[in-house]
């Protein structure tokens, strides 16, 4: 096999920085490589030729599996696979050429470097393979020598390090953006009888119910994050009506009312669909399904079902917890209120849903005390 005649070569022992033995290593961890091939040897002629490689100050893990069925197990126990190097032929005539498919669509795992090494490339045509399949790099087992496996497997690792920079930066900004959600919902809600924790609670009490409605992850996330600005109006309503510890008068409660349509205004103009959710909910969290609520008398459905949520989920909250102008109400009182209102105040399937995830939704409040 010309790859291990040719690791037999003195280039094996060039003094290159990447392949000095004595180098002193960090405490990072190793790169993790997975060898996907039904001959024993080429997991042998690859461990040979990698084996003194370092990258970044890391050194090479190898994992091997002699087949597609094999591989999918090590990626299910290694999430952190930073190169594959896959055989086609293996089980069957496609048996690389599925996995492949696998990792792309089934895992959804596009951050893995994938290099096809195929001993019948007329089997598995390069530029169908690449495109159609999401390889990374394509190469026959024939032209593989020791320095241009150790290349190729370089330039893989080093696609791998900066996708694993970019997705860090990306959970980093939108950390910070959930953060700075969750900030500006507390400020509108310090202002008033509320305390920070309630945009918490009623943005996790929305998460249970839209997940509970089979909403996908993704979309109660972001719904959890937008409900926290369902108050957002409030930062322009003055304190002497925001802190009043008895009734509003109806001048007061005409005021008070205001708050939608002005967080509807704070948020509807930008391009985010975050915000854009946000402006919708601080519009409608107010209205009823029976088209009593305000600002606009919507009734059942032309309430958005986010707002309808939110309505039941900030009701159920501002219910259990002190206010300047009420004390915390019972869990059966509350259950009946909600109950008398399905059909008036609240969407009737949301309340029989929220019978249902009630033990989740009142454990919120011990997540997030006053």
């Amino acid at each position: 096999m010309e790859l291990l005649n040719d690791f037999l070569f003195p280039e094996d022992r060039l003094n290159s920085p990447l392949l000095t033995e004595n180098i002193t290593l960090s405490e990072k961890s190793s790169w993790k490589i997975l060898i996907v091939d039904d001959e024993e040897d080429v997991h042998t002629v690859t461990r040979m030729a990698l084996r003194r490689l370092v990258f970044e100050e890391r050194t090479i893990e190898f994992l091997s599996a002699y087949s597609a069925t094999e591989a999918k197990e090590l990626l299910h126990q290694h999430s952190d696979i930073a190169v594959i190097l896959l055989d086609v032929v293996m089980e069957d005539d496609n048996a690389g050429l599925s996995l492949a498919s696998y990792i792309r669509r089934d895992l959804n795992n596009n951050m893995v470097r994938i290099i096809i090494r195929t001993g019948a490339p007329g089997q598995a045509p390069e530029e169908h393979v690449i495109i159609d399949y999401d390889i990374n790099d394509y190469r026959e087992k024939t032209e593989l020598t020791t320095q241009r496996l150790r290349t190729a497997v370089i330039t893989a690792l080093r696609s791998f390090r900066d996708l694993s920079t970019i997705v860090a930066l990306n959970q980093e900004i939108e950390a910070t953006q959930k953060e700075l959600v969750f900030s500006l919902g507390e400020i509108a809600e310090s202002r008033s009888s509320e305390t920070g924790n309630h945009v918490k609670r009623v943005g996790a009490i929305a998460k249970v119910l839209a997940l509970g409605y089979q909403f996908s992850t993704s979309e109660a996330e972001t719904l959890k994050l937008a409900a926290s600005m369902h108050d957002l109006g409030k930062l322009a309503i003055q304190d002497s009506i925001l802190t009043k510890p008895g009734t509003l008068t109806i001048e007061e409660f005409s005021i008070m009312k205001t708050h939608s349509d002005i967080g509807y205004q704070m948020l509807k103009s930008s391009k985010r669909s975050l915000l854009q959710i946000a402006a919708i909910i601080a519009r409608e969290h107010h209205e009823n399904y029976d088209g009593t609520g305000y600002p606009q008398g919507l009734k059942g459905e032309e309430i958005h079902l986010y707002s309808r949520i939110v309505a039941l989920a900030d009701v159920f909250d501002a219910l259990g917890n002190q206010r300047a102008y009420k004390m915390p109400w019972p869990n059966s009182k509350i259950k009946e209120y909600i109950q008398e209102q399905a059909g008036k105040k609240f969407d009737p399937n949301l309340v029989e849903l929220f019978f249902k995830l009630f033990n989740k939704i009142s454990s919120i409040r011990e997540q997030f005390p006053d």
